[in-house]
């Protein structure tokens, strides 16, 4: 049995961003390994202490890389950081806080998170933050702050956007406003899932934290299924796929 979370660096000269890692977490430990992201990041540097990029690296411990984005139980704000990321003390493990919060530092160009993982049946579940929600007009900022638990949220694709033509928009409803976007990393799957007519997708809020930081203020939950075609693509994105297993 594993969990995964995946590790995004950003070229500082393009901006752009691109998959280069996974982590994954063991009965026994830790485990990571690049992947054939880095194939198309110019400029990468492999990791601290991770210099071989055809590699598996093993640790019974988080390694130093992550575990260096956790924030100390023992700081004052934790109980707070750790509700504003929809968790509370019985699961907040480590990969579910690197998932949810991103392990961001703002050191350097790195981004932790859960890539979508269609289940057994082709299911859909995945937690994300609206971003950009400081970008957009008082007014959406004020409808961000009108919603409840359970309120249900569209997605909008946005190919005129000039940062990322996958780009996709959230919007409230009843009336429609924008309020943000969804993560980049999950955009091009998302795309993949809103562009089968045998697929289903609904964003829902899954709670808002009026006191966080706009970045952890709106987190939703994305559920839904898609056909095997679907699936197969977003399984097979070369991106994600370890240079050695």
């Amino acid at each position: 049995m594993s969990n995964s979370v995946y590790v995004a660096w950003q070229c500082p000269e393009s901006r752009g961003w691109h998959v280069v890692g996974r982590l994954q977490e063991h009965r026994s430990g830790y485990a990571f390994n690049y992947t054939k992201g880095v194939n198309e990041a110019k400029n990468f540097n492999p990791f601290s202490g991770m210099l071989e990029l055809d590699k598996i690296y093993i640790s019974e411990e988080l390694f130093p890389l992550f575990k260096n984005r956790l924030l100390s139980s023992r700081r004052p704000e934790y109980p707070f950081f750790i509700k504003w990321l929809g968790l509370n003390n019985d699961n907040a493990s480590p990969m579910e806080v690197l998932a949810r919060s991103g392990g961001i530092r703002a050191t350097d160009q790195l981004q932790v998170f859960k890539k979508i993982d269609p289940d057994e049946n082709g299911k859909v579940e995945v937690y994300f933050f609206v971003h950009g929600i400081k970008h957009f007009s008082e007014s959406a900022e004020n409808r961000v702050n009108s919603l409840r638990k359970g309120d249900e949220l569209r997605l909008l694709p946005d190919p005129q956007n000039k940062h990322d033509n996958y780009a996709i928009a959230v919007s409230a409803m009843n009336p429609m406003e924008l309020i943000g976007y969804c993560p980049r990393f999950l955009n091009k799957d998302i795309s993949l899932m809103l562009n089968d007519p045998l697929g289903a997708i609904k964003v829902t809020v899954e709670q808002l934290s009026e006191d966080a930081p706009t970045n952890y203020k709106l987190l939703c939950k994305l559920t839904g299924e898609a056909s095997d075609i679907t699936l197969n693509a977003i399984k097979s994105n070369a991106a994600y796929m370890p240079i050695i297993e």
